[in-house]
């Protein structure tokens, strides 16, 4: 997240398309008008083009047929691999020309958009596929901008949770609400696969059970565990741990050394075992319980490793 903030901060300004890509839910259209907030166009309307065609619009409007609508803006392109082949052509159009047709004064008018797309598809699969016509990719020259997953930086969920609580309840006109921290551990520990779109209606539900000041554990909806026994998470992991590795070891001039394994195994126990005596708030019984090792046998990997 503190790379897509820097990069949000170095692109704000550089009049180029950009293409933000992220999992649906996790916070593309955010990311966008935080690109058009922090620019010198902050200004200027942010118009959100919308349906298979760009002639169509929502409510903000953007180049509908017979309106009147500004040519300085930023215009958000969403889902932008789910634009039919018409409405792609068309964009490519508008941004070659830098212009657009004005239907009801029957002319071209010269426009200075900024054109910022999203998608939550893999961009390269849609070119081999069709979806996307190669010379508008190529042509717009996207700087690509990635907004990763919720699960991916847990460690924010309480401060979206509360964001969320505080808007609701300006929104429904109740008093606020605040997360206990029982609530926020099973935040924490939940993988949302909708990233904040999920998250957002789970604080609906915990505001509309609560009765109190703080959001407890029971008001919250039935949410998985990720855990041992969760192949998903474990897959992520393993994943994970694999791609570190792979750079580190490519990467490293000790890889040719022969010491591989005792320089690495100790550094993934120490986090192992720190992170796991954190969770069992330094109880190492549990600590064992958890890891699956015998009392003793942690004792003698704690001291081992100076942590005793």
């Amino acid at each position: 997240m503190h790379q897509l903030y820097k990069m949000i901060g170095r692109l704000c300004n550089i009049d180029c398309p950009v293409l933000i890509i992220g999992e649906k839910g996790s916070g593309k259209k955010m990311t966008a008008r935080a690109l058009h907030h922090y620019s010198s166009r902050s200004g200027t309307p942010f118009l959100t083009v919308v349906g298979s065609s760009i002639l169509q619009t929502n409510d903000e409007g953007l180049l509908g047929a017979g309106d009147t609508h500004p040519d300085d803006a930023v215009c958000f392109v969403p889902e932008w691999s789910n634009l039919s082949f018409l409405a792609h052509q068309q964009l490519l159009s508008i941004h070659r020309r830098s212009e657009y047709k004005c239907d009801h004064e029957n002319r071209y008018r010269k426009h200075n958009f900024r054109f910022i797309a999203a998608t939550s598809s893999d961009v390269r699969a849609d070119l081999d596929d069709g979806k996307i016509p190669v010379d508008l990719f190529f042509d717009w020259n996207f700087f690509p901008l990635y907004v990763p997953p919720l699960r991916d930086h847990r460690e924010d969920v309480p401060l979206y949770a509360n964001h969320f609580l505080e808007k609701l309840a300006s929104e429904k006109r109740v008093s606020r609400r605040e997360l206990s921290p029982e609530a926020a551990e099973i935040l924490v520990a939940h993988s949302w696969p909708g990233n904040l779109d999920e998250l957002k209606i789970v604080m609906e539900t915990a505001l509309s059970n609560c009765r109190g000041y703080y959001i407890r554990a029971e008001h919250l909806p039935n949410l998985s565990k990720p855990g041992a026994g969760d192949p998903e998470a474990m897959d992520r992991l393993a994943l994970f741990l694999s791609s570190k590795l792979s750079s580190y070891i490519q990467n490293s001039s000790l890889s040719a050394s022969g010491n591989l394994y005792q320089l690495l195994l100790p550094r993934i126990e120490q986090s192992l075992f720190q992170y796991t005596l954190k969770k069992s708030k330094g109880n190492k019984n549990k600590a064992a319980q958890i890891l699956g090792l015998h009392r003793n046998t942690l004792n003698k990997k704690l001291h081992k490793l100076g942590l005793s």
